[in-house]
């Protein structure tokens, strides 16, 4: 199981009140019975904590269609280049 479906099993069972014994991979989000709001609410916490925006949430969608999908968004992420005053910072604090 991956960290990301892991988050997503602790959302749904800790601010959706879903009995974690029906949060499963297989899962769609329909059968846990999660309504429009609730899908906009739990696309805002995958944004949230785990840094990956999920804007498409659909109904049909399964838990471990998300946590991959998740997963593909980060790992397509531009990694951030530190710019010049973290440059100088670094080389600073290794002067010191």
């Amino acid at each position: 199981m991956s960290d990301t479906f892991t988050v997503l099993r602790d959302c749904l069972v800790t601010e959706f009140d879903v009995p974690a014994d029906r949060v499963e991979p297989g899962a769609t989000l329909a059968s846990l019975e999660l309504d429009s709001l609730a899908l906009v609410e739990l696309s805002l916490l995958v944004e949230e904590r785990i840094g990956a925006t999920v804007s498409d949430i659909r109904p049909e969608s399964t838990l471990g269609d998300l946590a991959a999908h998740a997963d593909a968004v980060r790992a397509a992420a531009p990694v951030p280049v530190p710019g010049p005053a973290a440059s100088t910072t670094l080389a600073s604090s290794a002067v010191s």
